[in-house]
């Protein structure tokens, strides 16, 4: 069984190598439909469907909500159908393109497409049922691992379990991984089944509802050697893909130290480096689809004749007619247009400004237990504009300062924040676990933090929700109210609801949304400020917010490369386990140039050295 799949692979690639033109041709096309159309289309449907909704965004823990809702899951099916269409026609379009070369026609990539889209309808329809039976799948293994989450995990907070590893969550992890590696053997084994019916669909005009079992009855007999050739073609395409990587960062090394004294020399220079690192992934997933529908193609010819498809042009020459001098000319033209295009984009998206506010994750988390008098204190002495801190009700409605929602991290006490009393609460050590130097440490109240920062940085209180709270908001609005704190305080949460309740309560207060990840413009909420995590503050989300007047915090910031980031981007504010290196690494940067700056702004996209050390928890 193993010479079809290397005849197959064999075939697939010759094949390819002589129709690289048109295969390039046709997945520009497509990504260019990707970019103009399918994004703003499913944009438009998650707008549409959060719109029918009644939000204009959701964020983190409202997400899951939202998506399984029957407005939320009919647009996630949608736009995954909508996503798969773009796919699936370049697969018809590209598996045309083979076609012809089957028939000893000179692939044109034009009639390729024209072949593709013409079959539109039928590929939509296909793309739905895909999306339809991969969900069947998927879902349920989803549905079984959350599931054994909850029963194993579900006693304590979850950061204990990511931080210290027990017993349980060895087990959880073990028994999700076995149920995660037979719903992707499940799904393979599926996935090689409905193989053929895409052909079948664009080149016999199989109704799509058939093409899955007709598929799967084709492929008796022909699973092993596609998995092998399929296989194979995976791991060619990592590798491809990992070349063009360290290429690109070769590239840099050699271009870049020699040009950032010069700005006009390093945006170029920095520009040619992207361009290429963006031409040669283009190359590379140009390969992938066009050698994913070669390997198809070839496999279907062997189920039966494949029909005439039409618009192929007759070979007349070996190798085709060769580039003209001034098609050289013009590709390296539009190249150098590309690099300098690229070099100035990157330069767009830096802001100048030095000015960032440095917020203190939990206190000066990274110098002592996370949420104590300790790390607040060295928060202030480090010289952060805010600190940060969680806060939740006890059973005995004390306000107290923890992020978890149990002790078992900090302390091993599985005790509930809810269901102690503060006097309970106040007994348990959480500083040891840190250091001895803190083992006198215990959960300070709201009230204690206020008066330990006032007139000294900005509080800027988490309302933690567990299901559990009772009346919250009103008791922290009380205590900030108590201490003469109001134009000291700011509110956020992740959970939007628990800061309509405060809106409701203080109209004037400054609140803001803590985000993780989200559906939807957050800049259109009630809220005075986001805080997002590194991977959302992109330039165009930074753009919004401050067209929205929505000043952006980002966090969790621990790094000097990330620090210097983040200020180039234009954040309001970092949030960081480590104020002081914030301050430190801020004062460097004013000392930078423009272009040194810039440098340290790429820098993600060509590698970047790992923070100096590791976080316990890095979690809002």
């Amino acid at each position: 069984m193993l010479e079809p799949a290397r005849d197959t692979w064999s075939r697939a690639i010759h094949r390819l190598i002589a129709a690289w033109r048109p295969t390039l041709a046709t997945h520009l096309a497509f990504a260019a439909i990707a970019v103009i159309l399918l994004a703003p289309l499913a944009g438009g449907v998650g707008r549409l469907a959060l719109a029918l909704s009644g939000n204009a965004a959701v964020a983190d823990q409202d997400i899951a909500r939202f998506l399984l809702s029957p407005i939320g899951l009919g647009g996630l099916v949608l736009v995954a159908a909508l996503t798969a269409l773009v796919l699936l026609l370049e697969q018809a379009s590209q598996m045309a393109l083979g076609a012809m070369s089957l028939q000893e026609h000179r692939p044109v990539a034009h009639r390729g497409i024209s072949f593709g889209l013409g079959r539109f309808l039928a590929v939509f329809v296909f793309a739905l049922r895909l999306v339809a039976r991969v969900l069947a799948l998927v879902l349920p293994v989803l549905g079984l691992s959350a599931g054994i989450a909850w029963f194993l995990l579900g006693e304590h907070d979850i950061n204990f379990y990511l931080s210290s590893r027990p017993p349980e969550f060895v087990a959880a992890a073990g028994l999700i991984g076995a149920l995660a590696t037979g719903g992707v053997v499940i799904l393979v084994r599926k996935l090689l089944d409905w193989a053929m019916a895409l052909p079948l669909v664009v080149f016999a005009g199989v109704a799509p509802a058939e093409s899955f079992g007709q598929s799967t009855r084709l492929m008796q007999g022909r699973r092993g050697p596609l998995l092998l050739v399929l296989a194979k073609w995976a791991a060619v395409a990592i590798v491809l893909g990992i070349v063009v990587t360290l290429l690109a960062q070769l590239l840099a090394s050699f271009l870049l130290p020699g040009t950032h004294e010069r700005i006009r020399l390093f945006v170029p220079a920095l520009g040619v480096v992207v361009a290429f690192w963006v031409l040669g992934n283009l190359l590379v997933t140009a390969f992938n689809a066009g050698a994913f529908a070669q390997i198809i193609v070839d496999v279907y010819e062997r189920c039966g004749p494949l029909p005439d498809v039409p618009g192929g042009e007759a070979d007349t020459s070996e190798h085709g007619a060769r580039p003209s001098t001034l098609r050289r000319v013009g590709v390296l033209l539009v190249l150098l247009v590309a690099a300098v295009g690229t070099g100035l984009w990157l330069m767009s998206g830096m802001v100048i400004a030095d000015r960032v506010d440095v917020v203190a994750h939990r206190g000066a988390a990274g110098s002592a237990p996370e949420n104590s008098l300790a790390a607040v204190r060295q928060a202030i002495e480090d010289g952060a504009d805010w600190v940060e801190i969680d806060v939740q009700e006890t059973a005995d409605g004390e306000v107290v300062v923890i992020h978890d929602s149990d002790f078992m991290k900090l302390a091993g006490v599985p005790l509930k924040i809810w269901e102690g009393s503060f006097e309970q609460i106040r007994e348990i050590d959480i500083g040891s676990w840190y250091s001895p130097v803190f083992a006198a440490e215990r959960v300070p109240t709201l009230r204690e933090v206020l008066d330990a920062a006032r007139g000294q940085a900005t509080v800027v209180i988490e309302l933690k929700y567990y299901g559990h709270d009772v009346d919250l908001e009103q008791r922290v609005v009380d205590l900030v109210e108590a201490a003469g704190m109001v134009d000291e305080v700011a509110i956020m949460s992740l959970k939007y609801a628990g800061l309509e309740k405060i809106r409701a309560l203080r109209p004037d207060w400054r609140i803001g949304l803590l985000s993780a990840k989200a559906l939807g413009d957050l800049t259109k909420l009630d809220v005075d400020f986001l805080a997002v995590n590194m991977g959302m503050a992109t330039s165009r989300f930074l753009s919004r917010a401050r067209t929205a007047g929505k000043p952006v915090y980002v966090w969790t910031v621990n790094s000097a490369v990330d620090l210097s980031r983040m200020a180039s981007l234009g954040v309001t504010g970092v949030i960081t386990d480590e104020p002081a290196l914030a301050r430190r690494v801020l004062a460097d940067r004013a000392d930078l140039s423009v272009p040194e700056r810039l440098l340290v702004h790429t820098a993600v996209l060509f590698g970047r050295p790992p923070p100096a050390r590791t976080y316990r928890d890095e979690s809002p």
